[in-house]
């Protein structure tokens, strides 16, 4: 028993040396399998990122326009079942290749949208420590892939400054309060973005307090348009 338990091990360890990836359902080579892709499940609509009334492209409605920096927030699913495991394994577990799978989601959804409004891309920045912690900044590499896979420009419009507390777990009122003044341009007299559509991406949407921020911050630089792109909605 021994000897077979011992045959296993080894067995694991030339596998994982030769196929450093592994997918949820135990196959070797790929960080996520087509069978598994498939059955990550898409929110069947689309809701102003305000009051959550249905709203196409999650479009901020009229009634909302005036209480938001946000023109609208496009979200693929729901923070449940392997979607949750995903982001997960990919935030927590530092799997960087599941940044390609996460955006073919989003292109697949949204991409058509996307280049028509030809939109520059960028995300939600990570503070030094958060991103020392990780060893990458999961929304930028994201962002990257959109980009690849749309065509459009990718700018880093946003830095973090100084320390904030992790959202998870905080309240909406806490999250505002976490995230206020922390967000900033990299330098507004370059940026060149008076006039023109921003995509934000970032990984999960909950309260919108840090898409709201940098909303605020890319509105006062002089964008036309702010969107969010986001992969799950807790």
């Amino acid at each position: 028993m021994i000897f077979l338990a011992n045959m296993r091990w080894i067995k694991t360890l030339i596998l994982d040396a030769l196929f450093p990836f592994r997918c949820f359902c135990g196959r070797w080579g790929v960080s996520l399998c087509e069978n598994c892709y498939k059955k990550v499940t898409k929110t069947k609509t689309q809701l102003c990122p305000r009051c959550k009334k249905i709203s196409k492209n999650g479009k901020t409605c009229i009634s909302c326009r005036n209480k938001s920096n946000l023109t609208g927030v496009m979200i693929f699913g729901d923070h449940e079942g392997i979607l949750k495991d995903i982001i997960w394994r990919y935030k927590y577990e530092f799997v960087r290749s599941l940044a390609e799978p996460l955006s073919e989601m989003l292109v697949e959804r949204f991409g058509l949208f996307v280049q028509r409004k030809q939109f520059i891309l960028t995300y939600v920045p990570s503070s030094k420590q958060r991103q020392r912690w990780r060893g990458f900044n999961q929304s930028a590499l994201i962002a990257k892939q959109v980009a690849n896979k749309t065509g459009l420009s990718l700018e880093t419009l946003l830095l973090k400054k100084g320390r904030t507390s992790p959202q998870v777990g905080l309240s909406k009122k806490q999250r505002i309060k976490n995230i206020e003044g922390k967000i900033r341009a990299v330098d507004v007299r370059n940026l060149k973005i008076t006039g023109k559509r921003i995509l934000i991406v970032d990984d999960v949407y909950t309260t919108g307090a840090t898409l709201e921020e940098c909303a605020k911050i890319l509105r006062q630089a002089g964008a036309r348009e702010v969107w969010g792109l986001v992969l799950s909605r807790d």
